[in-house]
């Protein structure tokens, strides 16, 4: 494994989402792309500039393509296309949904349509018998990444440092397993969301929108769909990916849950999700969002633990 080319994925990750977040504020202050206050979910006391999604899409594009240039192993390309076309696609969608706001069940087939861009451009598995169970498995975990991503963007600094834990567990475990190109990707995406935090840790000063939300979500769920430790189960492979994504599943899963319960829409937007419980008990926005990290950090060794022990 090559630490220099992974240390050199991380690091030009951030170093470019440094510059392209920073311009893409510059930019959105400009011609007025900002996400007001109101007086319910959105209580920032300014207006804060929400094109972070389009500055994360470049500054990751642009690393993976500087990777590619270095690296030469054989089916590269498709293996990188597989995560990237499916990101741009879905954060168009998200984009649209940013300026549209489109019907929630159009999103959901749009969503739908991302997983079988991803299953068809090569990030598959191998659980079931039957191929299109397999292909069902992929798409509803894409979806599921997606729109859990997007809920946990509720407060600074949630959705990045979620990015953070789960990317970089997924990169280890693709070093141990030997998988070159995913590390590659991993850490790459990593830095990405590193540079990012940058500016949208508490206080914000950008965000990242649907766009973004929807961007790196599908990059997640490429990434540990297409991780493949030798020697790994299916079913052990399944496991690695729920750990790994479990924050923004279970944060999905209780607001869904909790909403069906006192009989409101599940896309109602309101502030009920994991974060502002903790915040609603005396937690600070720092606070609650360190503390969601420090359970995905534990779910995220397990699954570190559990790759090892089946590697070796």
């Amino acid at each position: 494994m090559n630490w220099g080319l992974l240390g050199g994925a991380l690091i030009a990750g951030f170093v470019i989402a440094l510059i392209s977040v920073s311009l893409s504020i510059q930019l959105a202050n400009r011609f007025d792309i900002l996400d007001y206050p109101d007086s319910d979910r959105k209580v920032q006391i300014r207006p804060i500039p929400k094109l972070g999604g389009l500055a994360v899409g470049i500054a990751f594009t642009l690393t993976t393509g500087i990777a590619l240039i270095v690296l030469d192993i054989p089916g590269e390309l498709q293996l990188a296309s597989s995560a990237i076309i499916p990101a741009v696609f879905a954060g168009f969608v998200g984009y649209l949904d940013d300026r549209r706001h489109l019907n929630p069940y159009l999103r959901l087939v749009f969503q739908g349509v991302t997983g079988v861009l991803v299953w068809w451009l090569g990030s598959q598995v191998d659980v079931f018998g039957f191929t299109w169970l397999n292909a069902a498995l992929v798409v509803i975990f894409v979806m599921a990444l997606i729109n859990g991503l997007n809920l946990l963007d509720n407060s600074d600094g949630l959705a990045g440092s979620t990015v953070i834990v789960s990317a970089l567990g997924a990169s280890v475990i693709a070093v141990i397993s030997g998988q070159e190109l995913v590390s590659v990707l991993g850490f790459a995406l990593v830095g990405v969301a590193l540079g990012f935090l940058r500016y949208n840790w508490f206080p914000a000063r950008v965000y990242l929108g649907d766009s973004g939300a929807y961007f790196l979500g599908t990059l997640l769920a490429s990434l540990l769909v297409g991780l493949r430790p030798t020697g790994v189960s299916p079913i052990v492979g399944v496991a690695l990916a729920l750990l790994l994504a479990a924050l923004p599943i279970l944060d999905t899963t209780y607001v869904v849950a909790r909403r069906l319960k006192v009989g409101i829409h599940p896309f109602t937007a309101g502030r009920d999700h994991l974060a502002h419980r903790l915040q609603d008990k005396g937690r600070t926005v720092a606070g609650s969002v360190l503390t969601l990290q420090a359970g995905l950090f534990v779910t995220t060794a397990v699954a570190i633990g559990l790759a090892a022990a089946q590697v070796s």
